[in-house]
């Protein structure tokens, strides 16, 4: 299957995700997929809705560095401190940046690729990283999270691209 990157406003961007059932050799070869284009694309997350995937999992890999992502299978948040502003752009708006407020430290619970529970805490630019994929899964864009200023300073760059996705029939 071959994986590329879903432009917002196509629908699945927008629509949440559903658990992912089990991990299987179709499931690894599709993370590797999206792994290979995330590294491709130079981002530091991935989630499956960006790769028009509706399902509950996402790359996380704050360094940038091949063979380091993590492949998170339904994850939840269980605990969320502090906030920060920091400037963000995302994989599926092309362009576009703004300061987005986030929680400096989170406690996660995930599957692995083994199928394996894990917990962790994470904090600072990893939590952002995996703050931003989890919204993907639950159809949140991160321009929903932004200022009123930075809406407008992207509002040129976000009309381009609802054209462009009517312009090729919503496959953008």
């Amino acid at each position: 299957m071959k994986v590329e990157i879903a432009h917002w406003p196509k629908p699945v961007l927008l629509k949440g995700t559903k658990p992912v059932l089990k991990v299987d050799a179709e499931f690894r070869d599709t993370a590797a997929r999206m792994a290979e284009l995330m590294y491709e694309l130079r981002g530091v997350g991935l989630a499956a809705p960006q790769v028009s995937i509706p399902q509950r999992f996402m790359l996380v890999c704050p360094t940038g560095e091949v063979g380091e992502e993590t492949v998170v299978v339904n994850p939840e948040i269980l605990k969320q401190e502090g906030a920060e502003e920091m400037e963000e752009g995302c994989l599926s708006f092309p362009g576009v940046y703004g300061v987005i407020r986030r929680s400096t430290k989170i406690a996660v619970r995930y599957r692995d690729l083994d199928w394996a529970v894990k917990e962790m805490e994470l904090e600072g630019f990893v939590a952002r990283v995996f703050l931003h994929e989890f919204d993907h899964l639950n159809g949140i864009v991160f321009i929903e999270r932004m200022n009123e200023t930075d809406r407008a300073k992207n509002k040129a760059r976000l009309e381009e691209l609802k054209q462009a996705h009517a312009l090729f029939g919503g496959r953008s």
